[in-house]
């Protein structure tokens, strides 16, 4: 196939030398049949001088047409190396002022400033993708028709990796954002922001902000679109409003009731002791109440303003049996009993404290809302986490009393949410007990599983990490501390 090729250009070659020796000696051939004709040459002579001058342009031209040849073969090479991105060596100068070596000089230049330009345009373009891509916002580049021509690592994590294979339409389906980017796109404005919804693993809340370049950009790139993930502060925004609204809901009531008996005891009560009595202790509960409240709500705050790590080994079965001493009084009143089944229970990562008040809310819940004359079970057992790689304790609460409805288990740990029918309504309770334990089981990298039915009961199952085994020295220093203290 090779050799096929190279005969015939060399045909192609030999023709076009043919064809331009002809061109050049036609005005000789035009004016020997002239002679010819007017018989003023014999045709002989003219033939062998006809011969001649073609032989003597041949000698002259050949040079001349192998530097133009090797020009040319050079040229087609250079070419295609640029567009293959291969390295082409530079011919080598002439020492003669002639034109041949004023073109190979010309054509070395022209290489040198390509090559040099080329590799500032790939230094520059691979700095400016390394800027881009450690860029924390999601970033895409549109051209001229509205074509993904660039993207940043964010992008790609968001998107996906095939984000520039793929039509702009099918990241964002916001009609007013396409519409946005249209506008952008011709010319019509040169900067919109728009807040945009994309669906995922998560469902995020984007603000998407469209800017065209001053200058076109590599690609053909005339328009920008960053995205920042305003999901959390949406989210935070919604929490501070519902928390305004929840706590002045849960403060309005004991106030009123305060203030209500605060002006029946100043008026038609104020000398009626049995009034007084029966009042005062009204008001003392519902003071209590609020008392709680601003607790669990300082409580709240500050796990949430923790951002350390929890580095603690809690021992969970001791703790366990301390809390259910402290609420021993509250079962017998109740006709309640606990069993625990807490089998050789490791000791977890995390603050004592903390994982406290999980179990204090939890029993104190099964208390409140089981039924009289029943067993609350508590139990445990260990897993591995396929996710994180950790062994996790699972420790299990359950109490027989009134099922709670499955729609309202997902909302269960919200602030303030109670489960709304007869039996639970007139509870007394802040509604902040169980968005505490989420919180605290979230900054312990733990999780919370709530199952009620009928036949088990209502359980809820909270998860820890299991605590690092303690180094030597580590035992060292508590075994020293311990000696110290006695």
């Amino acid at each position: 196939m090779q050799e096929e090729k190279e005969l015939k250009k060399d045909k192609i070659t030999l023709y076009r030398f043919t064809d331009r020796i002809l061109m050049i000696n036609l005005p000789t051939a035009v004016c020997l049949l002239l002679l010819v004709i007017i018989r003023e040459l014999n045709p002989l002579a003219a033939v062998i001088t006809f011969g001649t001058v073609v032989m003597i342009s041949i000698l002259i031209i050949i040079p001349f047409m192998e530097q133009l040849q090797s020009i040319a073969d050079y040229s087609k090479e250079l070419s295609k190396s640029i567009k293959e991105g291969k390295d082409i060596p530079l011919l080598p100068d002439k020492d003669s002022d002639d034109e041949y070596a004023h073109i190979i000089g010309a054509i070395n230049q022209i290489h040198n400033v390509w090559t040099s330009q080329t590799e500032e345009m790939k230094t520059r373009y691979l700095s400016d993708s390394a800027v881009l891509d450690v860029l924390p916002d999601p970033l895409l580049l549109l051209d001229k028709d509205g074509h993904i021509v660039g993207s940043n690592l964010a992008s790609r994590e968001l998107f996906g990796n095939k984000v520039r294979t793929e039509p702009l339409k099918r990241f964002i389906t916001n009609e007013n954002a396409l519409s946005a980017i249209t506008e952008v796109l011709k010319g019509e404005t040169d900067k919109q922001f728009i807040e945009i919804t994309v669906s995922g693993k998560s469902e995020k809340i984007l603000s998407l902000k469209i800017e065209r370049l001053p200058a076109l950009a590599h690609s053909g790139a005339i328009v920008v679109l960053v995205f920042h993930d305003i999901t959390e502060s949406r989210k935070l925004e919604q929490m501070q409003a519902d928390f305004v609204a929840n706590a002045s809901h849960e403060l309005r009531t004991p106030l009123s009731v305060i203030s209500g008996f605060i002006e029946t005891l100043e008026g038609p009560a104020k000398n009626d002791a049995e009034a007084h009595r029966k009042f005062l202790a009204i008001m003392s509960e519902q003071a209590s109440r609020m008392s709680r409240l601003i607790e669990n709500l300082l409580s709240l705050s500050r796990i949430q303003m923790q951002s350390t790590p929890p580095e603690g080994r809690v021992e969970i079965k001791e703790l366990i049996t301390g809390i259910v001493l402290a609420l021993e009084n509250r079962l017998q009143e109740n006709r309640m009993r606990v069993e625990t089944l807490l089998p050789n229970v490791p000791p977890v990562l995390g603050v004592a404290s903390e994982i406290s008040q999980v179990f204090q809310n939890l029993i104190d819940n099964a208390i409140k809302y089981g039924k009289s004359d029943s067993v609350i079970k508590i139990t445990s057992r260990q897993s591995e986490d396929l996710t994180s790689g950790n062994t996790m304790v699972h420790v299990s609460v359950n109490n027989q009393g009134d099922v709670i409805p499955a729609e309202f288990i997902p909302r269960i740990s919200e602030r303030f949410y109670r489960v709304d029918n007869e039996k639970t309504r007139n509870r007394s309770g802040s509604g902040l007990g169980l968005a505490i334990v989420s919180r605290i089981l979230e900054r312990h990298k733990g999780s919370m599983k709530i199952t009620s039915s009928t036949a088990e009961g209502t359980t809820f199952t909270v998860s820890f990490p299991i605590a690092p085994k303690a180094t030597s020295s580590g035992k060292k220093k508590r075994s020293s501390s311990v000696s110290a203290k006695s």
